[in-house]
């Protein structure tokens, strides 16, 4: 197993508990700095050079709304809307590729919440509803490409675990289960629905933070997917998932971001102490950048320290493998996020909130607008 440059940690209680069953930085409004939600998830671009904020104009308006109602992939925006509708948008132009609609229950006045399954073929949309009496989440998955229905259920919760407010957040889906991590305003919890009947198959009043495909980690602990069984007990609370790669996931912890196994809870490496901007580390393919008392990164993987700035910044965001580090007033450089060397200094930065090969979604005081690039 890896090792970083901190050396190897133990944050799960000593002895296991795989055999035992149960259950992009704040900032003023126009400022042109990315969101607060989130920094953007970012594959490759064909792109010769970091665009600025002048290369991105132009573009398709979108109206997506909060995080975790809308999701894009395969070039359209899916998103789902107060009334009960889910979309699928044509991104290079705007067009409306299919819609359909949720049909059970008398629903709340909450916007459904959605996601993509883990292998990007199938919507999963939730809205809290009035059925048969009592308050339910209704369930609907649609085929991505064509908007197809797939089922329509009102979930099941025979021992009437789940607390029913506003529509959870979709965490993770595949074949066979989807997470669901509750709105804190709702209370703290997680809960896994089987898709084969739409019954809850475990839940637990702990906060959801990231699932892998056979384990759910909780701000308390890690649990099996499929049957709740609790595999580690963490020592300190876990915060909020930054990024993830292909055997860790790399969550927040106090001041510092820690490389977690999820399935036995070892830590592998961590972060220095960071800083106060929301989210404070952004990740390419294979860096991860944070910020703290200057910026630092680290190799997405393992860890292990690449480099440092000592100039801080306010907030950060990725493109391809370039780290947008914002100083004041909309501007600031952009680095190579492997090396941490200066391409551009002292630029206007787009206001970036998601980018692929095709393109990049960028936030502004009326909403979000898509801009195809490279162009």
């Amino acid at each position: 197993m890896p090792t970083g440059g901190f050396g190897r940690a133990i944050i799960a209680a000593a002895v296991l508990l795989a055999g035992c069953v149960g259950g992009a930085g704040p900032t003023p409004s126009g400022s042109g700095a990315p969101s607060a939600s989130g920094t953007p998830s970012v594959t490759g671009s064909a792109a010769s050079r970091p665009p600025l904020a002048g290369d991105l104009t132009g573009g398709v308006p979108l109206r997506l709304g909060g995080a975790g109602h809308w999701a894009i992939a395969d070039g359209r925006a899916l998103v789902a809307a107060d009334d009960g509708t889910v979309t699928a948008i044509e991104l290079a132009t705007g067009r409306t590729v299919w819609r359909a609609s949720f049909t059970l229950g008398k629903p709340w006045d909450a916007q459904p919440t959605l996601a993509l399954s883990a292998d990007r073929s199938t919507v999963v949309a939730l809205r809290t509803v009035d059925a048969e009496g009592a308050s339910h989440l209704g369930l609907l998955l649609l085929d991505a490409a064509s908007g197809a229905t797939v089922a329509e259920r009102l979930i099941a919760d025979p021992e009437r675990q789940w607390r029913v407010d506003l529509p959870p957040r979709v965490l993770a889906a595949d074949a066979d289960t989807i997470v669901l991590a509750a709105d804190p305003e709702s209370g703290r919890q997680t809960a896994v629905v089987r898709v084969a009947d739409g019954t809850i198959a475990w839940q637990t009043d702990d906060q959801a933070v990231a699932a892998t495909g056979d384990t759910v980690v909780t701000r308390g602990a890690g649990w099996e997917r499929s049957t709740g069984a609790k595999r580690w007990q963490a020592t300190v609370p876990l915060g909020p998932l930054l990024a993830r790669a292909p055997a860790v996931l790399v969550v927040q912890r106090a001041s510092v971001a820690v490389w977690l196994d999820p399935a036995t809870g070892l830590e592998w490496s961590r972060t220095e102490r960071l800083g106060e901007a929301e989210p404070p580390c952004a990740a390419t393919a294979d860096a991860l950048v944070c910020l703290g008392e200057g910026v630092t990164g680290y190799d997405l993987a393992d860890g292990k320290y690449l480099w440092k700035a000592p100039q801080p910044a306010d907030a950060i965001a990725v493109i391809d493998g370039w780290v947008y580090l914002w100083r004041a007033a909309g501007r600031g450089d952009v680095l190579d996020a492997r090396t941490g060397r200066v391409l551009i200094a002292d630029a206007a930065l787009p206001s970036v909130r998601y980018a692929d090969r095709t393109g990049v979604l960028i936030t502004g005081d009326t909403g979000y607008t898509w801009v195809p690039f490279p162009r």
